[in-house]
């Protein structure tokens, strides 16, 4: 019976313990945080308990779980089972930074400490004393990023931020691949690079490389205008050669039309070659090929050509007399046998050969006298002619200098009349020719 009564007491006492109502007092570090009261499911929120601290009544039959939330932190979330003994003042910290983050476009890559987290949205969360780098790519677009901190000598992180790819990104391929990449006139640097491409604006961007005709292109990011490609190449296949000369002003051309005096920067297309020449009154002229083939030898960066003196240049004189048909009447009082005898005499004296003389005619012509040259062969002849009016006796004269070049390739002889160019200069040893005639005839 002694029992009975016994275990009737425990009974009572349980059954007080149980049916006592336990609270607890919750306190925030935030005085502004808010305090909800959720659903035992799932989160969403049942009631509304206060801010900064208040009082929680334990209920039996619930998981008494509660939402703790402050603008621009994380949310807390702390579940009191009411079969558990809690000390009355319970304590709860918030120090989680949240930003929302959003991109646009929408299906640009939300990227945080390098790691893909998603698309269009994303909350970040930033723990205390650290600090996490947000960036947002997407392929054609420059990237943007952002550093956030959760530090107190550090920018207090927004609530929300938003990021907008606006400026265009080209991947640019270059060939050769240690070619130099600039943009506007700066430097990006060697190979591959990424071409940033401003809103509303647009870049020239060159691609060079010692020795070879440099890449330009211009990219637009504007309104209206084509969208740039998300990748691009730039192939070098031209060659450049830096040519110079000495003498400094000695002439350059190519295809017979100058194109500069004592430098010029040489284009040799690819699977091409060029031929340069290179002249000056004095020197031997210069003639080089420049080739870009393959199986071919490679043209130089640069290339400094040297004119030697020509000799036919220092044998011979500059005249107006040559190659012009020049009028010498004879001085009344020598007869026309005497002054025929006199020009027959003068000829010789410069000439071997006299290919034909006709007194009756008062014609005259002399074999071409030819010497040769390192770059050149000259020829020389006089043709004799009646000339004046009647009342006088008068020859007219003409002495021929012509020239022709020697490629190195192909022989000249004296008589392929369609090498050979008038020539404005006359070996020295005939110089003074025209002079003697007239002088003794006149």
């Amino acid at each position: 019976m002694k029992f009975k009564n016994l275990l009737v007491v425990a009974l009572f006492l349980f059954s007080s313990f149980s049916s006592f109502s336990q609270k607890i007092q919750l306190t925030a570090n935030h005085s502004d945080a808010k305090f909800i009261l959720l659903n035992d499911y799932d989160d969403s929120e049942k009631q509304e308990l206060g801010t900064g601290s208040v009082e929680l009544k334990l209920e039996k039959d619930s998981k008494n779980r509660v939402k703790i939330v402050k603008p621009g932190y994380q949310a807390v979330i702390k579940e009191y089972n009411k079969d558990l003994k809690w000390d009355k003042e319970q304590r709860i910290t918030i120090d989680t930074r949240q930003v929302d983050i959003t991109a646009e476009p929408f299906d640009a890559e939300i990227f945080v400490d390098g790691r893909l987290i998603g698309t269009k949205a994303i909350f970040l969360y930033i723990a205390k004393d650290r600090f996490l780098t947000v960036e947002v790519k997407k392929p054609g677009f420059a990237t943007v990023s952002k550093v956030y901190y959760n530090q107190p000598d550090k920018e207090t992180p927004p609530f929300k931020d938003h990021f907008t790819l606006r400026d265009r990104q080209v991947r640019l391929e270059v060939q050769p691949a240690d070619a130099t990449v600039s943009t506007n006139g700066v430097t990006l640097g060697r190979g591959n690079q990424d071409i940033k491409i401003p809103f509303g604006d647009c870049v020239t961007t060159t691609v060079t490389k010692e020795g070879f005709v440099s890449f330009e292109k211009v990219y637009c990011n504007k309104e209206g205008d084509p969208e740039p490609p998300v990748r691009d190449k730039s192939v070098l296949e031209d060659r450049l050669v830096k040519v110079t000369t000495a003498p400094n002003d000695a002439s350059i051309e190519i295809a017979g039309k100058r194109v500069g005096n004592g430098s010029y920067d040489l284009k040799v297309p690819k699977n091409s070659c060029v031929e340069i020449r290179v002249s000056k009154d004095g020197f031997i002229r210069y003639i080089k090929n420049y080739c870009n083939q393959a199986n071919m030898q490679e043209p130089p960066l640069t290339d400094f050509l040297e004119l030697q003196v020509d000799e036919a240049y220092t044998s011979s004189v500059s005249s107006d007399l040559a190659n012009v048909r020049i009028t010498v009447p004879v001085k009344a009082g020598i007869a026309p046998e005497e002054a025929w005898k006199i020009l027959s005499s003068i000829i010789t004296g410069y000439f071997d050969i006299l290919e034909t003389v006709d007194y009756n005619t008062g014609y005259l012509t002399t074999s071409w006298q030819v010497q040769n040259f390192q770059s050149s062969i000259i020829r020389t002849r006089v043709i004799v002619s009646t000339g004046g009016n009647t009342d006088q006796i008068a020859y007219a004269v003409k002495l021929i200098s012509q020239e022709a070049y020697l490629d190195g390739k192909n022989q000249v002889t004296v008589k392929d009349d369609e090498k050979f160019t008038d020539w404005a200069r006359i070996l020295k040893k005939y110089d003074g020719l025209i002079q003697e005639i007239q002088a003794r005839l006149q």
